[in-house]
C-alpha cells in the first residue's frame, strides 16, 4: 500500500533530517524496506527541501520546528508528490492522511488532511534559498567566488541527476570489449574522454549490468577518475592513497603495475572494500593512519600521493543531495584547517621529483585554491604542474590559480577540485 510507503519513507526521512547520511540510512534500512518509490520520494524531498518547506510553512500555524517529527515528514512527503510527481491529488491527501493514523497519531489527521488540501502544485518560491534549492550560506559564498550570474546556472546543474558513470577495469576486460557487451545487450551508453569510462543513459542496479560478477567494471563518478589519471602512474612506482576509505580511486589505482600503500583515519567499510576487491580481482587493504601524523609511515619517500580531502562535498549536490540539509557555514574553517595540515604533513613524505595530486569534491575556494596558496607560500620546493583536462569539452572546467575547478555536469556527473604539484629537486 502507497500509505505504508508514506510510513516508511517518513521514518527514513526523519533520520536524514537529524544528521544521518541519506545514503547510509537507505543501507541500513536495507533493499527490503526501500522500493524505487521510496527512494525516489525522500531523495525528492532532499533535493527540493528548500522550495518544499517554505510553501509548507505558509499553510502551516505551527511553526515547522515545533511540528511533531513524524507528522513534518509526512507533510514534507505529501506536498512533494503534489508539486513535483504527477500523483492525483485526493489520492495523496488519503494517502497522507492513512500514513499519520498508521504512525498512530491520528490527532494529527485533520491537520494532515487540511494542510495537503491547500497545497498550491504552481508554488513559485519567494526566498533566495527556496528558488535556488539550496541554504543561504552557500549560496553567499557561491556567488562571492564566481559571481551572481554563473551560480544562477551552477545551481541549476546542482539540481539536477547526476549520471551514473563505470570505470571498466581494465585488470579483467579491455574497454573495447566491454563496450561491445554492452551494445549486445542493447544498453545504451556513451563515453567520456577516455573509452574506460563510460556513462549509461539510463541508470540501473550495478548488479543487473553485464559483467558485475566478473568484475568488469566499478561504479565511480567520471570527475572522481581524474584524480588517478593526473598522478602520471608508472609502473613499480611507490604510490600512497592518503584517504583512501572507501576505497574506489585505491581500485583504480591498483589496475597499474604499483607499490601502492592506502591509509585512512577511518577505514570504515572493510566488509565492502574486501567482497568488492574479490569481485574485482584487486586484493586491497586499507590501513589505519591519521595522515596528519606520521606515526604509521615506514619512512621510506613515496613517488606518487594522491590526497583525495574531506570536504565539504559541496560539489556532490546534484548525487547526494542531503549534503544541503547537513553541511554549515561554520563547518567549512575546520575542514580547510584539517586540509592543511594534511596536505602540509603529507608533502613530506613526497620524494624529490614526486608527484602530489590534492583533490576534494567541493566547490568552495577555501577548501580548494587556498589550501594549495598555503602550501605554496610555505614551501619553496611546489611546482605546479599543468593538468590533462581540455577546458572546451565537457564537463565545465574553470582554471583557477593552482587548480582546476570541475562544475557539476548531469552528462558527465559531480562537481571536483584537484591541483597537480611536483617536489622540486634541488639536488639536481
Amino acid at each position: 500500500m502507497r500509505s505504508d510507503d508514506i510510513r516508511l519513507a517518513a521514518r527514513l526521512l526523519i533520520r536524514v533530517l537529524k544528521g544521518e547520511s541519506l545514503e547510509s540510512a537507505l543501507a541500513v534500512a536495507g533493499a527490503a524496506l526501500t522500493s524505487a518509490r521510496i527512494r525516489a520520494w525522500v531523495y525528492g524531498v532532499c533535493r527540493h527541501y528548500f522550495s518544499i518547506s517554505e510553501q509548507l510553512a505558509n499553510l502551516c500555524a505551527t511553526p515547522l520546528p515545533k511540528l511533531d517529527r513524524e507528522v513534518f515528514a509526512v507533510l514534507l512527503l505529501g506536498v512533494y508528490q503534489l508539486t513535483h510527481t504527477d500523483a492525483k491529488s485526493h489520492a495523496v491527501v488519503s494517502e497522507s492522511v492513512e500514513a499519520i493514523r498508521r504512525l498512530r497519531k491520528q490527532s494529527a489527521a485533520a491537520l494532515v488532511n487540511a494542510i495537503l488540501r491547500k497545497v498550491d502544485r504552481d508554488f513559485k518560491p519567494s526566498s533566495v534559498r527556496g528558488k535556488y534549492e539550496l541554504p543561504d550560506w552557500l549560496i553567499e559564498r557561491l556567488k562571492a567566488a564566481y559571481g551572481g550570474k554563473f551560480v544562477h546556472d551552477m545551481v541549476r546543474r546542482l539540481n539536477q541527476q547526476m549520471p551514473q558513470c563505470l570505470r571498466v577495469n581494465q585488470h579483467r576486460i579491455s574497454a573495447k570489449d566491454f563496450q561491445a557487451v554492452l551494445r549486445k545487450q542493447n544498453i545504451a551508453f556513451t563515453t567520456l574522454r577516455q573509452d574506460s569510462t563510460v556513462r549509461l543513459c539510463t541508470p540501473q542496479p550495478s548488479r543487473s549490468i553485464p559483467g558485475y560478477a566478473e568484475g568488469w567494471f566499478a561504479v565511480q563518478d567520471a570527475s572522481a577518475q581524474l584524480a588517478v589519471r593526473e598522478l602520471d602512474i608508472q609502473p613499480k612506482l611507490r604510490v600512497l592513497d592518503a584517504c583512501a576509505a572507501p576505497g574506489n580511486k585505491a581500485f583504480q589505482l591498483l589496475e597499474h603495475d604499483i607499490q601502492l600503500t592506502a591509509i585512512d583515519i577511518n577505514p570504515a567499510r572493510s566488509a565492502w572494500c574486501e567482497g568488492e576487491g574479490k569481485r574485482l580481482g584487486l586484493p586491497l587493504t586499507i590501513l589505519e593512519g591519521d595522515a596528519t601524523t606520521q606515526g604509521w609511515w615506514d619512512g621510506r619517500p613515496f613517488d606518487r600521493i594522491l590526497l583525495d580531502a574531506p570536504c565539504s562535498a559541496t560539489g556532490t549536490i546534484g548525487r547526494h543531495p542531503d549534503v544541503k540539509l547537513h553541511r554549515e557555514s561554520e563547518q567549512i574553517a575546520a575542514l580547510q584547517e584539517r586540509q592543511v595540515r594534511l596536505l602540509s604533513n603529507l608533502w613530506q613524505l613526497l620524494s624529490p621529483d614526486g608527484v602530489l595530486v590534492y583533490a576534494t569534491c567541493s566547490l568552495l575556494p577555501e577548501e580548494n585554491d587556498e589550501v594549495i596558496a598555503q602550501l605554496h607560500r610555505s614551501n619553496a620546493d611546489v611546482q605546479l604542474e599543468p593538468n590533462e583536462v581540455d577546458a572546451s569539452e565537457r564537463p565545465l572546467i574553470i582554471p583557477q590559480e593552482f587548480g582546476s575547478q570541475i562544475f557539476p555536469d548531469p552528462e558527465w556527473g559531480d562537481g571536483f577540485y584537484f591541483a597537480k604539484l611536483r617536489k622540486t629537486d634541488f639536488s639536481s
